[in-house]
Parts: structure tokens; C-alpha cells; sequence
């Protein structure tokens, strides 16, 4: 079985822009946001001195890209 990652996704109405949550993660994933079939244990995304958990990096940055992606559309949106 592979990991399970989890993400908060915030929208901030004051900039309506999408974005992750990092502080949201922290406090409804107090044992940290990938899920371990394996050991059904809670692990952090972040392993210290550069080194991410499986694939943590990469799908952080897509799930960002994807994000400013959206926001970017929903800005081309308000100017019609």
C-alpha cells in the first residue's frame, strides 16, 4: 500500500486566492499529514535537513501549481 497525503485548502476572502493551509494541517493533523496503510500510523511530510517523506515535495508542489493555476482563472473571471 503507498502513503496517503493530506492537505488543508484554504480561500482567503479579503485576496480571494486559493492556497494550502499549512497551519489549518497543524492543527487537524496534529501527527502530521500522510497516512501509513502499513503501520495505520500518521506521519510528518518533512523528514529534516531536505529529505521529504515518499513523495511529499512533489505533490506539494502540484497541488500549489494547481492552485495559482485557479486563482489565476478566477482573476481572468473578475475582469469580464
Amino acid at each position: 500500500m503507498s502513503l496517503v497525503h493530506h492537505y488543508v485548502v484554504m480561500f482567503d476572502e479579503s485576496t480571494n486566492q486559493w492556497s494550502i493551509d499549512i497551519d489549518g494541517e497543524e492543527v487537524a493533523f496534529p501527527n502530521g499529514t500522510i497516512y501509513n496503510p502499513m503501520t495505520r500510523g500518521w506521519q510528518y511530510g518533512y523528514a529534516g535537513d531536505g529529505n521529504f517523506v515518499g513523495r511529499e515535495q512533489e505533490i506539494t508542489e502540484q497541488l500549489s501549481q494547481a492552485l495559482d493555476k485557479w486563482n489565476s482563472l478566477l482573476k481572468t473571471g473578475d475582469n469580464k
